[in-house]
């Protein structure tokens, strides 16, 4: 890093320390603003958009056995959710510079033709994988068709949130932003049933079919509304995209695979302690290692500009993201295996009894977005959101086989307030400080730091439930069963593989497991509120007189 930029970087850190009227900010230099129909029918095809791409990154979930069933391949059922996953990680910081590559005048408004022309190439390749994946043959075409669609994805979401903040001035763009991100939760939280439902009443292929006609009408409404000025700069697209890092791009890509591939693989496909999965561990390592050297040559030019995390709000707004996704993910991802289990019902049925954790995250993100402009400061939402992240974390962790609604219905709410609350946070926090130019690129590090949260601490997670429950389980002293393979066992074939006589105790040993998990959760909330103290008291108001 050179002198100037160390002497900016400390300016920025010495301006934290003043008092939170004084970093109020001046009026928004954009030169252009969308209003009225064309702002309401933008943001409609956004949302639209980012309920796909969340939609897509769990919906598969519940199709899993009717895909094994028809493919008759159970041994890739892992690559049906990792492959989109591991696209979408591995791209998303290419796809935000490639966004921050075209500035216009003048060069710290970002708002450019390309934005509109990026975000359709990316929404259009989005669409030929869900398309692939709606017609695939086998499984490989499936696989295939995952990886297109997270490619597609990856440049989706930073896409959306990068065209609210070069559209909307700061103050009422807090608001539009909360509904970006409270679509995102409820694509996530109702990928499970709504994929359960199309899978049961029509097919699983439909849960791909659904992305075609919706994303149409995304790409009509921002080829119809979104009108942004072409770039008066003197260097071509062509120019442009020439200078973007791919050499960086060639290093982080297969990294971050390695890593969530040991991350998926570790404890269920290898053993933690394998040749396979210690190997991708250092791979991975040696190639972070010379991907840090080679962005600090880079500089600027990087494909994540070292300087960005010289800032205090994007390191601690990345790591307050990590720690927050992990606790959603688990609650996501644990909440309904203990319905499926625990209660004994069918994944629709689990889908709707954790409606209050949907629910009570996009409610409390819509009361936040309301509230917002009115306080001028995130840091106050975030260290709520998190708060009640762990509470009511530690509150799932109490659960027991015979808790009944009245338990498990308000334990959503708090965990449920906490996520809506507290994800999308940071990305205000991020638009309040930086500059327009670092925002697509800072907003891509937020989502990246979101996918490999949630992928980091899910293995986690895994590893805890299958430790606890398999000891539980040697514990009960019960003889005659095959501990290994209740223990790694779906949701759907549980309950076949145990005696009427041991359910009882095996239920009992599988919510030791289960709520083992939520103790992770109620940590990893506590870290993210820790972490949030690092993120600077800027207030987005405008300055009065």
């Amino acid at each position: 890093m050179s002198l100037d930029q160390s002497q900016v970087a400390l300016r920025d850190d010495q301006q934290s320390t003043q008092p939170i009227e004084q970093l109020a900010v001046e009026e928004d230099p954009h030169e252009f603003e969308l209003t009225g129909l064309g702002l309401i029918t933008v943001v409609s095809g956004l949302v639209l958009a980012i309920f796909l791409v969340s939609l897509d990154s769990a919906i598969v979930a519940t199709a899993v056995p009717y895909v094994t069933a028809e493919f008759k391949s159970a041994g890739d059922t892992a690559w049906y959710g990792s492959a989109y996953t591991l696209a979408t990680c591995a791209l998303q910081p290419i796809a935000g510079k490639l966004y921050a590559k075209f500035p216009t005048k003048p060069p710290e408004v970002m708002l450019t033709f390309f934005v509109k022309t990026m975000f359709l190439i990316f929404m259009a390749i989005f669409e030929i994988g869900s398309l692939v994946c709606a017609t695939a043959p086998n499984a490989v075409g499936l696989i295939v068709g995952r990886a297109i669609a997270g490619a597609g994805a990856a440049g989706c979401t930073t896409g959306g949130f990068s065209i609210v903040a070069v559209s909307v001035r700061l103050p009422r763009r807090t608001t539009y932003l909360s509904i970006l991100q409270s679509t995102f939760g409820i694509g996530i939280m109702l990928g499970p049933l709504l994929g359960g439902v199309l899978t049961q009443r029509a097919t699983w292929r439909w849960c791909f079919y659904i992305n075609l006609p919706i994303g149409a009408i995304t790409v009509l409404f921002l080829v119809l509304f979104f009108h942004p000025p072409k770039s008066n700069g003197k260097n071509t697209a062509k120019q442009k995209m020439a200078s973007l890092d791919m050499v960086g791009l060639l290093l982080f890509a297969p990294a971050t695979i390695m890593m969530l591939l040991a991350l998926q693989w570790g404890g269920l496909e290898y053993a933690w302690g394998s040749a396979t999965i210690i190997g991708l561990f250092v791979g991975s390592a040696v190639l972070v290692s010379v991907f840090a050297l080679w962005q600090a040559y880079k500089g600027d030019d990087a494909m994540i500009p070292p300087r960005l995390f010289t800032k205090r709000v994007v390191f601690f707004a990345c790591l307050t993201e990590l720690f927050a996704m992990g606790t959603v993910y688990i609650a996501i991802f644990y909440l309904p295996q203990w319905f499926q289990i625990v209660k004994g019902v069918s994944p629709t049925r689990s889908g709707v009894m954790y409606l209050p954790l949907s629910i009570s995250d996009v409610a409390s993100a819509l009361m936040v977005g309301v509230l917002l402009p009115y306080v001028g400061l995130t840091n106050p939402f975030i260290l709520t959101g998190t708060t009640l992240l762990a509470i009511g974390s530690g509150l799932l962790s109490t659960l027991n086989t015979s808790s009944g609604g009245k338990y498990w219905i308000p334990y959503q709410i708090l965990p449920g307030m906490g996520a809506g609350i507290t994800l999308w946070m940071p990305y205000v926090a991020i638009q309040t400080v930086l500059k327009a130019e670092d925002i697509p690129v800072a907003t891509a590090l937020l989502q990246f730091f979101q996918s490999f949260g949630a992928a980091l601490f899910l293995a986690l997670a895994q590893a805890v439930f299958s430790s606890i429950f398999y000891a539980a389980l040697k514990s009960s002293d019960i003889v005659g069963l095959d501990l290994s393979a209740i223990v790694h066992a779906a949701p759907a074939e549980f309950r076949q593989l145990v005696p009427k006589e041991n359910l009882a105790q095996v239920l009992n040993a599988y919510n030791q497991g289960v709520t083992s998990t939520f103790y992770l959760g109620a940590g990893l909330a506590a870290a993210a509120c820790f972490a949030s103290f690092g993120i600077q008291w800027k207030s987005f108001k405008p300055k009065t007189e």
